[in-house]
């Protein structure tokens, strides 16, 4: 699908732990259809290059990101107040794919990673989801709310203090849960465990790279992510040929 130029009006601003936000948006037109896992790149102020931000939420009308404020360009756009307004070119990317044979399914996430595993569940309810959400710490899992609970057949949250639910970290779960597919997104050292899990038990695997980006479309080449596919390294474009990769394929 041919990304689109949306005008979003920020409804809210929630600033929580860790300068982590979550911002609501209205649209001014109808938004496309978006999946789990596709992204935006949205206009910054003051600032030529947009950037990007996975969609947590939507409907027709509204839209919803978390952000964490990693430097000066998130820091601009989280800034902003109820009322201002920005455009956003959406969807980009490619989303999970998703496998209606597949009933038994596991999200994998820490932190901000956690925001594009919400659609997976919220868009496909079939699929008896269970979330496994590792946080450092109680104020940072509270960005999401009860949004999981909502969505999900369990949740399991953990934090790194033991602070709220689980004492450790969300892989340490896997075993318990017995996926036929797993989704993740988090940092590289929670990723390699799931491969891992993934390669020893013959579970499919999908991740969403977190890699830094300049056009988000595919043309300047700066988010290339190292793919095993084939039996041959190659060099691809988390923009336009990921974010999502089958996770046995990312070269960790």
């Amino acid at each position: 699908m041919k990304p689109t130029k949306a005008k979003l009006i920020i409804r809210s601003i929630q600033k929580h732990a860790d300068n982590i936000y979550r911002v609501d948006c209205d649209a001014a037109e109808k938004l496309p259809k978006i999946a789990a896992g596709q992204f935006a790149h949205l206009q910054v102020p003051g600032r030529d290059l947009r950037r990007p931000i996975c969609v947590y939420d939507n409907t027709d009308s509204s839209i919803s990101f978390i952000v964490a404020n990693v430097g000066e360009g998130t820091a601009a756009f989280t800034s902003q107040k109820a009322g201002a307004e920005f455009d956003a070119l959406l969807p980009l990317g490619n989303g999970f794919p998703i496998l209606p044979d597949k009933t038994n399914i596991a999200l994998l996430g820490g932190g901000t990673g956690c925001a594009p595993l919400l659609k997976i569940a919220k868009d496909n309810p079939s699929l008896n989801c269970t979330a496994l959400l590792g946080f450092p710490n109680a104020d940072v899992r509270g960005v999401y709310g009860s949004d999981f609970d909502e969505v999900c057949k369990k949740v399991c949250y953990c934090t790194d203090d033991g602070s709220y639910g689980y004492h450790g970290f969300p892989t340490d779960l896997l075993t318990e849960i017995a996926p036929e597919v797993l989704y993740v997104c988090g940092a590289p050292g929670m990723m390699k465990t799931a491969r891992e899990y993934c390669k020893t038990l013959g579970v499919l695997g999908f991740a969403s790279v977190e890699q830094r980006m300049g056009c988000g479309v595919g043309a300047c080449l700066v988010c290339a992510v190292k793919i095993m596919r084939d039996g041959k390294e190659q060099m691809l474009r988390a923009c336009a040929d990921g974010p999502v990769f089958p996770l046995e394929e990312i070269v960790l």
